[in-house]
């Protein structure tokens, strides 16, 4: 059985709507295959060229790399940034954001209350700092979008546009739908899902962005194969931290046993790595139902991309199964 037949059958077994993977090397797509139906309403079904919403893949795909490119990462924000200058946030780094040791809460329902770009990152910016270790938060994400904005002088969707082809800002077909939206009330489809993110306008660093399988998985392909951002950002600035990639290397562990790279998590954290993740994996997921995981040492990568949320958001606990299933096989995928 060719690896794409075995990827097709892993397919068709997930607890989703639709579905779409990529298994890849750094340099090549090994197998890919986009299965169900995009649209429960109207039955309409996913294909190569859907759009899926990306949720927090947002953050390693859009933010981190500009970041790394143009922000310091061992310098207060206080002292980059006037809008940070005397909060508390302030003298945290971009590392310190980036690796979830700020102190910052995992989120706030800003969209409750507020609305606009510059209202939500203000509010973001004085939230107060009282999570004990490192905590997995956008908030940290909508600053850094924000500033990268301000430091380039160039919008965050102009950004991933010239980087990866990833849009932002707007309403995509044909794209797949996520969930009901009990906040909007209505089925979101070809908009960004979080709330936060929409109450922003639907472009945020921590979330908004949309691609395709294809465009997706050439981004993963680019970290994989050390194609993202410049020599530099490849270099710890950190005090103590010299000589070592800087987005997979661990810089913050909770007692937990979670662990977080610049952006990335690292196995065991939250079990996203599969049974059996390598020593130097690393990768993210989206809470829509998205996944990045790379195996450098093995060499290859896999991208999730899911409606896991339509029409509602329940149980990640089937999906999470499918996806061990899924890492699990991989090796005999790549063979």
């Amino acid at each position: 059985m060719s690896p794409g037949e075995r990827l097709t059958r892993i397919a068709a077994r997930a607890p989703v709507p639709a579905v779409a993977v990529a298994v890849f090397d750094r340099d090549r797509v090994l197998a890919s295959v986009v299965h169900g139906i995009a649209d429960l309403t109207t039955g309409r079904p996913a294909a190569e060229d859907c759009w899926w919403d990306l949720a927090s893949l947002t953050k390693v795909l859009v933010t981190l790399p500009e970041v790394l490119d143009h922000v310091p990462l061992d310098r207060p924000l206080e002292t980059l940034w006037p809008r940070a200058a005397g909060l508390p946030v302030g003298r945290a780094t971009a590392a310190d954001l980036l690796s979830y040791r700020a102190g910052l809460p995992a989120t706030v329902p800003f969209f409750k209350t507020l609305s606009g770009r510059d209202t939500i990152v203000d509010a973001a910016l004085r939230t107060p700092l009282s999570a004990p270790g490192p905590v997995y938060s956008d908030l940290g994400s909508i600053m850094l979008g924000a500033l990268v904005e301000e430091r380039t002088g160039t919008p965050l969707p102009e950004l991933a546009r010239r980087r990866t082809g990833l849009r932002m800002g707007g309403r995509f077909a044909p794209a797949v739908a996520t969930e009901r939206c009990p906040w909007r009330g209505r089925l979101v489809v070809g908009e960004v899902h979080d709330e936060n993110a929409a109450a922003m306008g639907g472009v945020a660093g921590h979330a908004g962005a949309f691609g395709t399988l294809a465009l997706v998985t050439a981004a993963a392909q680019d970290w994989l194969a050390g194609r993202t951002g410049s020599p530099a950002a490849h270099d710890c600035w950190a005090a103590g931290r010299t000589g070592s990639p800087a987005a997979h290397d661990c810089w913050a562990a909770g007692g937990t046993g979670d662990r977080y790279g610049l952006g990335w998590w690292l196995p065991p954290t939250r079990g996203l790595g599969g049974p059996s993740p390598g020593a130097d994996s690393y990768g993210l997921s989206g809470f829509v139902g998205n996944r990045i995981w790379l195996e450098p040492s093995r060499g290859y990568g896999v991208v999730v991309l899911s409606n896991r949320v339509h029409p509602a958001r329940g149980d990640r606990g089937p999906f999470n199964a499918w996806c061990d299933t899924l890492l699990t096989a991989l090796p005999r995928l790549v063979g």
